[in-house]
Order: structure tokens, then C-alpha cells, then sequence
């Protein structure tokens, strides 16, 4: 007796279905495709219709049948030298930075999708129309020197400068009051960026290195210019002493009074999480910051996902402040007196409660996308439909 066939159920970001093969096919009653995108070939599509396939992609691509799907994760470049010798659709999560004078090698790939950044030359903004980007694309000038990222001007970046624009798509730190930016100005270069972090001591020396679109954020005399630095340690404080220029934000931890106290000057571009308890001493110094956001007991912040249970709260008897996280669980095993009075939610994109707790959460919760109270079945066997069909789960699978 032959053995029924299943249903194969494929949820995937990637499907490439430019070469199905036919006794994968034939070996299914029927074939269900979930995905972010779709990759077919017109030969696949015409062996798809003898069969009851369904396909749910947010994007579908038509690519020649024995197309190479080449998946690139990270930053990756297209060079003059880099065109591909067979049919390649590139797909790149990340970044992609194009070199000028690699038109011949953009028409070789068979098609470019970008989850990302692209930046390219302004010569090669035809060639580029073709790309299927989500997310941003940025156009540089031919005969710039393009850095991706940050520009931190020293005494030996000014010794190498050119007569020429530096595209800067971070930005710019002139930081070092000793600089000899004079020098810089009279090598004829100049930068194309929309932010520079400049020392207040070389501003008006500096100004003449850029556009008047640029904003400029000085540097007050005697601080200790910091980035990539999200929390106030006592490592930091040694690195840079007491007088601080944060570009970005910065956290004060509970408990760190006495690094607090060392402060001078404080400067935070961004936000300054601080403890409650802490924040009428901090303003005795008089920080200047984007914003302050006072919080409660300990933060977690940043996230993608967190369970808050009652285990949780008990290690943060002063309260618990749960700020910029994808997504919050809250567990069965923590009360509504508990939520009101340990727990704080702010700009998280969802949490998920029961019922009960729905009305505490409302009352802790401020910028939070979605709160949702509903149940969770508990796990139940399977039927007799689920045993007929076979799922694969996976980032990338070819039909």
C-alpha cells in the first residue's frame, strides 16, 4: 500500500526556486512557501502550475533559470574588477559600497537586492535604478575620497590630506585643540558630511573645511571628547578624566554615586539615563544634554527581547526600568501590585501580558507600540492533519 503523500510547509527568508528539482516536487501533495523573498525562473514557474503550490513572500524576483543567489551578509564592495563570470542575483543585509567606474560590473549581475545602505558614485546613478534596495541609498561624488564612517582628523591625517573633497558618511571629529587645522585648510581639503564634532578652541579656523549645510558641535574647551561609550565606568573617567564631551548617550548606573561625583563637566549629545536618586545631585554640575531621562531602581535597556518574571523583580527590589526593548514578556508569576510597584516600560515595541496584569501594564507602560493580553494555548498533541505535513524552518532553502 503506497504511503500518502504530506504537504510541505517552507518557512524561510530566502527561497530560491530558479532549478527546482522534479522528484522534490513529485514527492509532495501539495507545497506552501512563507517568505521574505522569492527568487524564480520562468522555468520553475511553468512546473509550478501542475501542482497546488501557494507563495507568500513580500518580495518575488524573476532570475534565469541556473541563477547563482550569492547572499552577503556584513558590507560588501562592487569594484571595477569585480564583475561576476556567470548569471549571480547578489543579495547583501548590510551594506553595499559601490567603486566608481564599475558600470560593466553592476549590468553582469543578473539583479542586486540590498536590506540595507547602498552607496554609490553619482556617475553610476543609472546603472543603480536597477537595484532593489530597502532601506537607504547614498549618492558620493566621482572625485571624492569616500570614508564610510567616522573622520577623526590628527596630526597625521593632516599630513597625508589631499586637494580634494572627503565624503563622510558619519561624521567629523576634530578633537585635539593642538591641531595645526590651518594646515588642513591650506592643502586645499574640505568634507562633505552632515555633522562635525569640531574643539571650541579651532572653530573658526575650522569652518572653511565645510559646507554651511553642515551642523557643527563644538567641542567646549578642556573636554575630553568620547564616543562609543554608552556607560560612565571608572575605567572611562581614567581614560578621559572628568571633564566629558559624550557624543551619543550615555547611562549612569545605580549605584555609582561616587563616579558621579568625580564629574565636572558633562556634555551628552544624545540622552542621559540616570537613577532617580542621583539626578538632583547630577544637576549641580549642570550637564548639557540632548535629553535626560530619569529612571527607576536598575535599567535594562536595548533588548530584542526580555522576560520580566517575578525571579526577576526580586533580584531589583528598588524597582526595574525596562526601556528601548523589541519585545517584553510579562510572566504569569508576577502580580499587578508587583507591576505597579517595581517595574517601568518605556519605548519598547510590544509586551505581552495576561489579562490581569493588562490594566497595571497600561498604567507603567509610556511609548510602548502594542500591549497584548492574550493567551497562550498550552501545547497540544498532534492531529492527524499536522502529521501529514512536513515543515522546514530555515534562513535559506533552495526548492
Amino acid at each position: 500500500m503506497s504511503q500518502k503523500m504530506k504537504k510541505l510547509i517552507i518557512n524561510t527568508a530566502l527561497c530560491d526556486i530558479t532549478d527546482p528539482r522534479a522528484e522534490v516536487l513529485s514527492a509532495y501533495s501539495a507545497i506552501e512557501i512563507n517568505a521574505a523573498n522569492i527568487i524564480i525562473s520562468p522555468e520553475a514557474k511553468e512546473m509550478l502550475t501542475a501542482l497546488p503550490v501557494s507563495m507568500n513572500a513580500a518580495s518575488v524576483t524573476q532570475a534565469p533559470q541556473g541563477t547563482q543567489i550569492a547572499v552577503q551578509n556584513g558590507t560588501y564592495e562592487i569594484t571595477p574588477q569585480g564583475a561576476p563570470s556567470r548569471p549571480v542575483l547578489l543579495m547583501v543585509n548590510g551594506r553595499l559600497l559601490v567603486r566608481p567606474g564599475s558600470a560593466e560590473a553592476l549590468r553582469a549581475y543578473a539583479g542586486i537586492q540590498v536590506n540595507g545602505k547602498v552607496l554609490y558614485p553619482n556617475s553610476l546613478a543609472g546603472e543603480m535604478s536597477r537595484a532593489q534596495v530597502n532601506g537607504s541609498t547614498v549618492a558620493y561624488p566621482d572625485d571624492a575620497v569616500l570614508i564610510d564612517g567616522a573622520a577623526r582628523v590628527d596630526a597625521l591625517f593632516i599630513l597625508r590630506a589631499k586637494d580634494t573633497p572627503y565624503f563622510v558618511t558619519r561624521h567629523v571629529v576634530i578633537a585635539d585643540e593642538q591641531l595645526d587645522i590651518r594646515a588642513l585648510v591650506e592643502r586645499g581639503a574640505r568634507f562633505l558630511t552632515k555633522k562635525a564634532f569640531v574643539a571650541e578652541r579651532l572653530l573658526a579656523d575650522a569652518l572653511p573645511l565645510f559646507e554651511d549645510s553642515a551642523r557643527i558641535l563644538p567641542i567646549p574647551a578642556g573636554s575630553a571628547f568620547v564616543e562609543d561609550e554608552e556607560v560612565l565606568t571608572g575605567a572611562l573617567l581614567r581614560r578621559y578624566g572628568t571633564r566629558l564631551f559624550v557624543a551619543g548617550d550615555l547611562v549612569i548606573r545605580a549605584g555609582d554615586e561616587e563616579l558621579a561625583a568625580q564629574l565636572e563637566r558633562l556634555t551628552v549629545t544624545g540622552t542621559l539615563r540616570v537613577p532617580e536618586s542621583m539626578l538632583d545631585s547630577l544637576m549641580a554640575i549642570k550637564p548639557d544634554c540632548g535629553d535626560i531621562s530619569p529612571y527607576k531602581g536598575t535599567l535594562l535597556y536595548d533588548r530584542g527581547h526580555l522576560v520580566v518574571d517575578a525571579a526577576l523583580l526580586a533580584q531589583h527590589a528598588h524597582g526595574l526600568t525596562v526601556e528601548d526593548c523589541g519585545s517584553v514578556d510579562i510572566a504569569q508569576d508576577v502580580s499587578p501590585h508587583m507591576i505597579l510597584e517595581q517595574l517601568v516600560l518605556r519605548d519598547c515595541g510590544a509586551v505581552r501580558c495576561s489579562p490581569a496584569q493588562r490594566g497595571a501594564v497600561m498604567q507603567v507602560a509610556s511609548d510602548v507600540g502594542n500591549i497584548s493580553d492574550e493567551q497562550k494555548a498550552p501545547d497540544e498533541p498532534k492531529t492527524q492533519e499536522d502529521a501529514n505535513h512536513e515543515t522546514v524552518n530555515t534562513a535559506y532553502y533552495k526548492l
